[in-house]
């Protein structure tokens, strides 16, 4: 069966009930970012993020990245960052990042996303999806839309070619900007190193972080 396909900047309240609906029961979306597109599923259903894996062909061993409407969202459900990582999510989100942040005890994230007391989470500058996400109640998983060895798909042709009949919506919002992946970047509690590196330079990081807060 083929996924639905819905425009991000036609997006009414059906369409969002759609995406909502999916989400929650546990199946697997497709969405753009201000990268390359990714596949999404309810950060908390268990058998969404059975599906992705399955799906993707990954090794569970190897966790995705969580996708966060907004920088507040990050910071209430990281509450045990230091003044220093707080300064740093705020210098680099939204933007074409994915910052590796220490797993607060406090909050319980399944262990499929936590690797070494980490956990990925992006926050993408793309205010339409921001938009649409900011009205479902948990976050999401962010991963390329790709089986694994295989480059990331670009456009909602690749998707379909990839992982059309197991996607419940394909949220279209044209060609990928990127043809590069996000920047992973690892924050200590007073320093960051870069572990991948994507669409964002050492210099821009650099330069964004110079800004507001001693490096």
């Amino acid at each position: 069966m083929k996924p639905a396909i819905v425009k991000l900047q036609y997006l009414d309240a059906a369409g969002k009930a759609q995406i909502y609906n999916a989400l929650q029961s546990g199946k697997i979306i497709a969405y753009p970012t201000d990268t390359i597109y990714g596949l999404g599923v309810d950060a908390y259903n268990s058998q969404g993020i059975d599906k992705l894996f399955s799906l993707k062909g990954r090794d569970s061993n190897k966790p995705v990245s969580i996708l966060y409407s907004n920088v507040s969202a990050v910071l209430a459900d990281f509450q045990n960052l230091n003044e220093y990582q707080q300064r740093a999510v705020r210098s680099l989100m939204p933007g074409k990042v994915t910052l590796l942040l220490p797993t607060p005890s406090k909050k319980h994230f399944p262990d499929i996303f936590i690797q070494e007391s980490y956990i990925g989470v992006r926050v993408v500058d793309l205010p339409a999806l921001n938009n649409l996400m900011d009205g479902y109640p948990h976050p999401i998983s962010t991963t390329s839309i790709n089986p694994a060895g295989l480059p990331p798909a670009k456009n909602v042709q690749e998707i379909l070619d990839y992982f059309g009949a197991e996607l419940a919506v394909i949220i279209d919002n044209g060609k990928a900007d990127s043809t590069r992946s996000s920047t992973v970047i690892k924050l200590y509690d007073d320093s960051w190193e870069i572990l991948r590196e994507g669409a964002v330079s050492q210099l821009q990081i650099e330069i964004s972080l110079s800004k507001n807060m001693r490096l």
